[in-house]
């Protein structure tokens, strides 16, 4: 899901497209070449052991990543399926996580295309369009 839903501009790859070097099956076909930016990306999924394969973004439909020194945890849905983070079990962990952390700062974000959420632990508030994406 990150070679579709990143944009990387080291190599013109606009968001919500798959990279034209991504070649299925077999992942990257650039890897010990590929950009800066692909090789600084921290996937949540492949960091976090307490979350199983319904959670590995190609399942899962989004991809996962810390931001603001880990104070904020964002979801990035792919469009096509808008409404995956809302499935079980993401929603209701994320609205555990969202409980747990809200005394220390923690936000949860949701971005699917140009819309952004925020999940709080009683609600989920939608912000409307937050981001342009390129065309």
């Amino acid at each position: 899901m990150c070679c579709k839903l990143m944009g990387v501009a080291a190599i013109d790859k606009a968001p919500h497209a798959w990279c034209g070097h991504y070649r299925k099956g077999a992942g990257c076909g650039i890897y010990a070449d590929r950009p800066q930016a692909c090789a600084d990306y921290a996937c949540y999924w492949l960091n976090a052991a307490n979350l199983d394969d319904r959670w590995r973004p190609d399942r899962a439909r989004f991809i996962l990543h810390r931001e603001d020194d880990g104070r904020r945890l964002i979801v990035e849905v792919d469009p096509s399926t808008p409404d995956a983070w809302r499935k079980s079990p993401f929603h209701e962990t994320f609205k555990a996580w969202a409980a747990r952390g809200a005394a220390d700062g923690l936000t949860l974000n949701v971005l699917v295309g140009r819309r952004g959420f925020t999940i709080l632990p009683d609600r989920d508030v939608d912000q409307g369009l937050v981001r342009e994406i390129p065309a």
